[in-house]
């Protein structure tokens, strides 16, 4: 499947989900609070951020991605198995590094529809090219000055492993952002589904 590049039109808003962590747990992974990104030093380095990734997450492997762009594919454990991801990100550009999940495919619950999946930067498109919604950006989680080793890839491992669960319960095990999880809770705020009063 053609997977989004930095410059291809999301639908979808990056605000409309945030994650910072394990419901009620301490959180294994970096602190992602709104207070350690206060201060915005220079961008890393993209030899920097390669050599990084190489260190940490070996599996993933680059991937030509264009001048000032990086890109990787691989696999990344969720939960209780692995999926295959491909992470795309622009130093220029206006998003995040962008994580994808190629195999096997995010699906939605039984009787439920995409609408219905928390945490996605939606594509109306096709919503299998949905990316990952892994911080709120409202928040200034993430900046260029930080390792996407270190953030993006822990946070997306993380991810997974709430999205397997939520697979199994109906619960997002993850606290968020305040405000609507999904692209259905958004749509039945603002009164545009028929079946709102389900959500």
């Amino acid at each position: 499947r053609k997977r989004q590049g930095p410059d291809s039109e999301i639908s979808g808003s990056l605000g409309e989900c945030g994650l910072k962590g394990f419901r009620g747990k301490a959180s294994p992974f970096p602190s992602r609070q709104a207070g350690d990104m206060m201060k915005t030093p220079r961008a890393k380095p993209l030899t920097t951020q390669l050599r990084r990734m190489d260190m940490r997450w070996p599996n993933l492997q680059p991937r030509p991605a264009g001048p000032g762009a990086l890109a990787w594919l691989g696999p990344l454990r969720g939960f209780q198995r692995p999926y295959h991801v491909f992470v795309h990100w622009s130093i220029a550009g206006a998003l995040p590094p962008l994580v994808f999940v190629l195999e096997p495919q995010i699906e939605p619950r039984e009787n439920e529809t995409f609408d219905d999946i928390p945490h996605l930067i939606f594509d109306e498109a096709d919503p299998r090219d949905s990316a990952l919604c892994l911080f709120d950006p409202e928040e200034g989680e993430w900046g260029p000055h930080m390792l996407i080793a270190d953030t993006t890839i822990p946070w997306a491992s993380e991810w997974l492993h709430a999205y397997e669960l939520w697979h199994a319960t109906g619960v997002w095990s993850r606290a968020s952002a305040p405000g609507p999880a999904s692209r259905a809770e958004l749509q039945a705020m603002r009164g545009e589904r028929p079946d709102a009063a389900r959500a």
